[in-house]
């Protein structure tokens, strides 16, 4: 056991204070470590919830290595350190002290935790031969949590300051104050509640401090805080400091443009590995930052219809013209004959149920039939992080699904390598014809000062103002279409002969078209050094590089300008932007938009929507199908032939195509008479490229089926809502093989 004897022959000269005690007047206090390692061993052994990054395997505390003690004397309000040293063993140590009352300050090496022992704020008081013994505690891992924005807009006046208590401790809080670390640690602002704030073992405790930036000291254009939490029958907590930065600018942006997160996780996930920050506190953050607005994607494993609809609401709450708060879920979506499972995001649908053997249940659907569900009820659909691999999930596994896009840009947990293998699988996917969008998002889970408002997705949508946000439809319809980039950085975007990010785009044999490109940035994400418009040719091998814009090298302002590029496709081909900015520190930033497509009319081609027929058709029966057609191209049409299977008299008997804009066309077969295969339409109509419209087509005889919920053509997608047999039978996965034309 180790004994530090200070006594008035010895003077003891520690952190530069003269301190010394008399044999006869001493007192003793004994710090005591069995309680501290005994928890230690229970913590080592135990696995406990992340706020932030999901944690993937067994979480344990590092080996105990060092530890710093701290020795106050408190006189008059005021604080002396008296001793101070770093032990290395978990020894009791006892001290001899001068009759007064003290403080005692431990932290452990690489933690920025502070345990205060302090006697319930009444101090421990030493007497004269008197002997106190304190019993010191293993500071709880992530147990009590400091969190602020990374950044904050110039524009802004307060600085939200998220409070956490995870309820790993049982401790009642009696206080929690914040104070300027650049200034000596100055109180700044107290909760100075009336009464104490019961915890509960297991249920997180927030408080949101909104603290005016004006209150702190700025070096070098940033701020740095500390909390503390007054704990009752338990040392107090420091936490911090944390660092915000105080921007002279605001984030990028332009006329019509607004960003948001696609992809952010609130303490409405809640499981043994993780979980996030309030919706309010959420928001706060998120606006502080720069954000318009963002989706609450919380994991379909800790939701049930009941807490889907008390989120829904909070999301509701916490909604208005200023920011919007729209909920969204993460499905869990299990692959077949696995244990692993695939991410799905799903937004403006109801509750899709999902478990994860992780905790204790099993998921519901296939990602197939979550798209299918999601699409029936007019949703839209995100492969989340496709490349992430851990315990858990496996990469996205079936590209060919009728998803809305891929979110390959996962901020909070992707590797280097996973944006590389986004972006090759995207342009795979889109030089096949595919009409499909990438967003980004972070996956925050709470994360205010690391991840969270770092990866951006911003939409177009034009009428709206700061002053009053698009509505919620608008943004989902935005991502819906593609009307969309994604950004850690500068906002660049293009347009071709007038048509917007997403949108098609006609030429004629022969015609040129003007491509403009229009970017904005600051000097806090750098100077924009290179802009790279693509070209991908439908069912060609490679994208190619059309020019690489230098702003400098031709004229241009590096910041913000815009420039024209004339161009002369002469196939089908899209067209997308890639681009690089760097500041005067090194930092690199990146912006990637979706494509234009360019449909390319020689003139005298027709185009039809045609599944053409399946590799086996069987089984096959007549019945009822019900569905949905989504073209990329413009498709004209006056008939529907039906595929029949080879040696029969497969036919469709009637056909209703109809949408929510007023399109609404029906036939009717005529009989085993004349072309008996198709059925005509008393009017030619058209349908219009990422259009959804509506089928039911009721068939005869034996048709050919194709078996799958989802089927890609050349020239768009068709669903299976339900097809009902000729027995009564329900199927989601039968698909009538027809040509429109």
């Amino acid at each position: 056991m180790k004994r530090i004897l200070v006594s008035c022959l010895v003077l003891l000269i520690l952190v530069g204070v003269i301190f010394s005690v008399r044999a006869e007047d001493a007192g003793s206090v004994t710090l005591d470590f069995t309680q501290f390692i005994d928890q230690m061993k229970r913590v080592n052994q135990s696995e406990r919830p992340s706020y932030g990054i999901k944690t993937t395997t067994l979480v344990k505390s590092a080996e105990f290595t060092s530890m710093n003690i701290k020795i106050a004397k408190v006189e008059d309000g005021n604080e002396s350190i008296c001793l101070e040293s770093n032990i290395t063993s978990l020894e009791n140590i006892t001290i001899d002290l001068d009759p007064g009352t003290y403080k005692v300050y431990t932290q452990l090496e690489g933690d920025d935790t502070v345990l205060e022992y302090n006697n319930d704020s009444e101090g421990y008081v030493i007497t004269p031969q008197s002997h106190l013994v304190i019993p010191m505690a293993y500071p709880p891992e992530g147990g009590y949590i400091l969190d602020a924005p990374w950044r904050i807009e110039n524009s802004e006046i307060n600085i939200p300051i998220l409070a956490v208590d995870t309820g790993i401790d049982w401790a009642d809080i009696y206080g929690i104050n914040v104070y300027d670390h650049n200034d000596g640690d100055r109180l700044v602002a107290s909760t100075n509640w009336s009464s104490t704030q019961p915890v509960y073992m297991g249920e997180p405790f927030f408080h949101l401090f909104d603290i005016n930036k004006s209150s702190f000291v700025q070096v070098d254009g940033n701020v740095s805080m500390r909390i503390k939490f007054e704990l009752h029958w338990s040392p107090d907590n420091w936490e911090g400091p944390v660092s915000v930065k105080i921007s002279q600018y605001d984030i990028p942006t332009m006329v019509d443009w607004y960003c948001g997160d696609t992809h952010l996780h609130t303490n409405y996930t809640d499981n043994a590995r993780e979980f996030g920050a309030p919706i309010y506190a959420t928001r706060a953050a998120n606006n502080a930052m720069g954000l318009d607005w963002m989706i609450v994607t919380d994991h379909s494993f800790d939701l049930w219809q009941e807490k889907w609809n008390v989120s829904t609401a909070d999301c509701d709450n916490h909604s208005d013209n200023l920011f919007r708060v729209m909920q969204g879920e993460e499905v869990s979506c299990y692959l077949p004959g696995t244990n692993q499972y695939n991410h799905l995001l799903v937004y403006g649908a109801d509750f899709i149920p999902g478990g994860e053997w992780e905790d204790g249940t099993g998921s519901d659907y296939t990602p197939a039939e979550a798209i299918a569900i999601a699409n029936s009820q007019g949703g839209v659909t995100y492969s989340a992080h496709p490349f992430d691999n851990d315990l858990f999930r496996d990469p996205w596994q079936n590209y060919s699904l009728n998803f809305t896009g891929l979110q390959i840009w996962n901020h909070a947990s992707d590797e280097p390598s996973h944006l590389p293998k986004g972006l090759a699988k995207w342009s795979e996917l889109l030089l096949g014809g595919r009409h499909v969008y990438i967003e980004g998002g972070t996956d925050a889970h709470g994360d205010f000062n690391t991840h969270a408002g770092k990866v951006k997705t911003y939409v177009y949508i034009p009428g709206y103002s700061q002053a009053s946000i698009p509505p919620k439809d608008d943004i989902l319809e935005a991502l819906r279409n593609g009307h969309s980039i994604m950004s850690d950085g500068p906002l660049v975007t293009f347009g071709i002969n007038g048509e917007m990010i997403g949108n098609n785009v006609s030429l004629t044999n022969g015609t040129n078209a003007t491509l403009h490109i229009q970017w904005n940035s600051t000097q806090e994400f750098g100077y924009i050094n290179n802009i790279t418009v693509k070209k991908g040719v439908i069912n060609g091998t490679a994208e190619t590089n059309v020019t690489i814009i230098q702003s400098s090298s031709i004229g241009k302002n590096s910041l913000c300008d815009e420039h024209e590029l004339i161009i002369s496709p002469n196939e089908s081909c899209y067209y997308r932007v890639e681009a690089y900015s760097n500041t005067t520190n090194g930092e690199q930033h990146r912006c990637y938009t979706n494509p234009i497509w360019v449909i390319y009319d020689e003139g005298n081609a027709s185009t039809t929507f045609d599944t053409g027929k399946p590799a086996n058709p069987y089984p096959s029966l007549f019945g009822t199908h019900n569905g949905t057609i989504t073209p990329n191209v413009t498709i004209e049409v006056s008939k529907l032939y039906t595929y029949p299977c080879e040696g029969t008299g497969g036919h469709a008997e009637y056909a209703r195509i109809w949408n929510n804009s007023g399109l609404d066309v029906n036939a009717s077969w005529n009989g085993y008479v004349g072309d008996w295969h198709n059925i005509s339409f008393s009017e030619p109509f058209t349908l219009l490229p990422n259009e959804t419209y509506n089928y039911t087509i009721r068939t005869g005889s034996y048709p050919q089926i194709h078996h799958t919920p989802a089927l890609p053509t050349a020239n768009g997608w068709i669903n299976c809502t339900e097809f009902i047999d000729a027995n009564g039978k329900r199927h989601k996965d039968w698909i009538p093989a027809i040509r429109l034309e």
